[in-house]
């Protein structure tokens, strides 16, 4: 068995599992394990297919239905399977598109509305905000070309998010400083292993 064989058993297996566990009901067990292994699917998805169209295909589809169980009126099991399509797909569809700048411009714009959404009075939209910066941060991660940029980016959204929490003035900042947080700690851990 060739090394890109098992790589696409691993990819294959990880992905059945993950979609398996993730709409198990009631075991948050399970769902909690099927997001990394949705994360190691997307991640060897790219390296083991030569079709990286496929794969570039397949992720946007689950990013497409993960954002519609954001905003549609879906069942409760549905819509919270929302976060695990968007991350891993979000990484798979950064790591196979062949619009490089353009998704990393998109990329950039839902990173924006994520951080709008954080300080909208509405909670329907304050409720998505980290799954948009999430996703926001890990496209623009992967596929910006400047990688300085990124880093520096993700830094100060590090810091920022420190401050938003440690600050005694104003309480919209510290409910919003882990979600920027998060978001930035998640781009520096791309950056620095892209």
């Amino acid at each position: 068995m060739t090394k890109r064989t098992l790589h696409r058993s691993i990819t294959l297996i990880a992905f059945i599992l993950g979609i398996g566990f993730l709409y198990q009901p009631n075991s948050m067990l399970l769902k909690g394990i099927s997001l990394p292994l949705l994360t190691v699917s997307s991640i060897l998805s790219t390296t083991s297919f030569s079709t990286r169209w496929l794969v570039e295909a397949i992720a946007g589809l689950g990013l497409i239905i993960g954002v519609g169980f954001l905003y549609l009126d879906v069942p409760n099991f549905l819509r919270s399977s929302a976060f695990h399509l968007i991350f891993a797909g979000g990484i798979a569809f950064g790591l196979a598109t062949r619009w490089r700048l353009q998704m990393a411009i998109v990329g950039g714009s839902i990173l924006v509305i994520g951080f709008i959404f954080l300080f909208q009075p509405l909670n329907a939209l304050r409720s998505t905000a980290l799954q948009l910066i999430l996703l926001g941060m890990i496209l623009f991660a992967i596929l910006f070309e400047r990688k300085w940029w990124a880093e520096r980016i993700s830094v100060g959204a590090i810091a920022f998010g420190l401050i938003f929490l440690c600050q005694p003035f104003r309480e919209v900042l510290y409910q919003t400083g882990f979600q920027i947080l998060l978001g930035g700690l998640t781009g520096l851990v791309i950056v620095v292993h892209r």
